[in-house]
């Protein structure tokens, strides 16, 4: 079996992946060792809002770090997916930020020119690209951002600069005890469930055998809701597999339901995402409910938690252990868990047209 060989997993991954994977708890560590050089314009602590332009795996990293601070954060976060701002999007009490690691994508930079004309303050996130540049241009705040290999695996430095915006700013309490065993968590996560750690004694490896043939879908509560988010663009993305997400206590009211007629074969690989001591007593008992419903439909969940104490380290070290999973059900499926040529060629096609 090819998750039982080392060798034959970086023959797969020919770009590197799980190597990149491993060192996430680096590119967290490096964004958190310059949060002292990025620069923060005064005229920051004054805003009424956050608006972050954001899609795919960033707009799943802006909806953590907005679940992470919901509890602290006294101002008001929105996550746009498109190429429009909304209405409340205006002025200098908004700040606008742009998350976007290439710096190329055409939804940001539709984002960018609706935030200029109507005057707020702008912030821009990126590892380079023509947003660095128009940036550096116009005089626009830029925090630039170091990574290597493939995009998707900026998720970890987004959510934690998302994070330092609002610490530096006072907005939240000192995050640094969180930040540090977060990083100590995210290291003892790529150990027990790297390439190199047997099957046996790695539950993301059979975990992952669990889901072949299978439609996956994972839910979660409060922070762990876009956790599960995570999961399902990482399993789209690097196994190329359809799966499907949901959050407690939505699922409930609705796709619970809808698993009474599933068309044959289908067949649905269920993941649970609790966060001990985070999650409310009745999502709780909802977890427990929902777990003996969908055994009576023949379907029997997983349950996956978090390491650490913080919110912080339980949901990031939940998300690396999901693209650990991904990337072992790329192998399963025999595919390479960089590349995404469909999405390439719809982007092709619509560069093409202007």
């Amino acid at each position: 079996m090819i998750l039982d060989d080392p060798d034959a997993l970086r023959a797969l991954d020919t770009y590197g992946m799980f190597s990149r994977l491993d060192r996430a708890a680096d590119d967290m560590h490096a964004v958190w060792q310059m949060q002292d050089a990025l620069p923060l314009p005064e005229s920051y602590r004054f805003i009424d809002k956050i608006v972050i332009a954001a899609v795919s795996d960033a707009a799943v990293a802006a909806d953590l770090f907005a679940a992470l601070v919901a509890d602290s954060l006294n101002l008001p976060i929105t996550v746009c997916r498109s190429y429009e701002l909304p209405a409340h999007a205006d002025g200098q009490a908004t700040l606008v930020v742009l998350l976007d690691h290439s710096g190329d994508t055409e939804e940001t930079f539709s984002a960018f020119e609706l935030a200029d004309a109507r005057g707020t303050q702008i912030l821009a996130i990126t590892s380079g690209g023509a947003l660095a540049e128009y940036a550096l241009q116009s005089g626009i705040t830029l925090w630039r951002y170091a990574l290597d290999g493939v995009s998707r695996l900026a998720f970890y430095s987004q959510v934690a600069l998302l994070l330092t915006l609002v610490e530096k700013l006072g907005l939240v309490r000192d995050l640094s005890t969180d930040r540090l065993g977060t990083i100590l968590m995210m290291h003892q996560t790529a150990g027990d469930f790297g390439i190199t750690a047997e099957p046996t004694r790695n539950s993301a490896k059979r975990l992952a055998g669990q889901m072949i043939g299978r439609v996956p879908l994972i839910y979660g509560a409060g922070f762990m809701a876009p956790v599960a988010r995570r999961w399902q663009l990482s399993l789209q993305q690097n196994a190329k597999a359809f799966a499907l997400c949901d959050e407690l206590p939505n699922l409930d009211y609705n796709l619970l339901q809808s698993l009474t007629n599933l068309p044959e074969p289908v067949r649905i690989a269920a993941v649970n995402l609790a966060a001990p001591r985070y999650d409310h007593p009745r999502v709780v008992l909802r977890q427990e409910l929902t777990r003996r419903a969908l055994m009576e439909e023949g379907i029997v969940p997983d349950t996956v938690t978090g390491l650490g104490e913080s919110a912080l380290a339980q949901a990031i070290t939940a998300a690396q252990y999901g693209d650990y999973v991904s990337c072992y059900l790329a192998a399963l499926y025999q595919v390479d868990p960089t590349p995404t040529p469909s999405i390439a060629r719809l982007i092709d096609h619509l560069h093409s047209v202007r």
